[in-house]
Parts: C-alpha cells; structure tokens; sequence
C-alpha cells in the first residue's frame, strides 16, 4: 500500500505526493486536484467545450527524481541506470496512480510527459488490456504533449 502525503492538508488545491526508490534513485509522484479556482496549475489546456468529469476528481499527475526537484533541474533523465531500472520506474509510477486513483475516487487524471518517447510508453501502459474502462486523449497543447487519462469513474461506472 502506498502512502500519500497530503502537502495540502486544510486547504485548496489538494496535493498528494507518493515516493519510491528504483536502483538507488529517490523519485517522487505528485498528484494536484485541478478546480475552477486552479485550472492554471493543469499540464493541458483544454480545448473549448472539454468535458470535465461529474463523478471523480480531476488531478494533474508528475513525477520526477527528488534530487532533481532539491537541484532545481525539472525532468532531467537519471544517469547511469542499470539496464531494466526505467521499466521499473515505470511500472512503479503506474502501480502509485492506480492505488491513488482507487483512494481519492479520480475520474480524469491529467500530465504532460516531457518527450515523445516517454509519451509513446506511458500510452502503450494505459492501453493494456488490465485498464479496462481507461480512455486515453493524447495530442493536448502545449506542444502537442499534454494528456488526458479518464478512468471508469469519470464515465460512472466505478
């Protein structure tokens, strides 16, 4: 069970953030609700007459190395990996938003990978057959690179 620290306790907007280590890197998930009073902290911007959803909450997604957020250097790729270790980054991320997602009753889930090729593997996770009820929106701006993953709560169905 992964355990989310609530950054935002008593006020707006809610913030989670989840952390792991993979081949002796400390990385860390963040997870901002997006609202009507925050919609500027969103990675996507919507086109018009983007559907929110009526059932789930609506949270931005990131995640980066700790030392690349204490060295001020955003989504700078970790060196010297072993071979295998961003598999299991990945996988890790993606086991944290599906605890997260079943926790805070998440309906569209929001992040902008900070390439293409990273974009290419998170799509090609989602579309696993174990993500039944999971639709993927790929293309937003910025730059084509923002992304919307709505979960079965979004439609519901959860």
């Amino acid at each position: 069970m992964t355990y989310f620290d609530e950054c935002a306790e008593y006020g707006l907007p809610r913030h989670q953030v989840a952390r792991f280590t993979v081949a002796g890197v400390n990385y860390e998930v963040s997870f901002t609700q997006i609202t009507h009073e925050n919609p500027y902290d969103c990675a996507a911007l919507f086109p018009e007459g983007f559907t929110f959803p009526l059932y789930g909450h609506h949270y931005d997604v990131t995640f980066d190395t700790i030392a690349n957020r204490i060295n001020k250097t955003p989504f700078k790729r970790a060196e010297e990996l072993p071979t295998g270790a961003g598999c299991r980054v990945l996988k890790c991320v993606e086991r944290i938003i599906t605890e997260h997602y079943t926790h805070f009753n998440v309906g569209l889930y929001t992040f902008a990978p900070a390439d293409h090729k990273l974009l290419n593997i998170y799509c090609r996770l989602i579309t696993k057959k174990k993500h039944k009820g999971l639709t993927i929106e790929v293309g937003l701006e910025p730059n084509g690179r923002a992304n919307v993953l709505r979960t079965p709560k979004f439609w519901g169905l959860a």
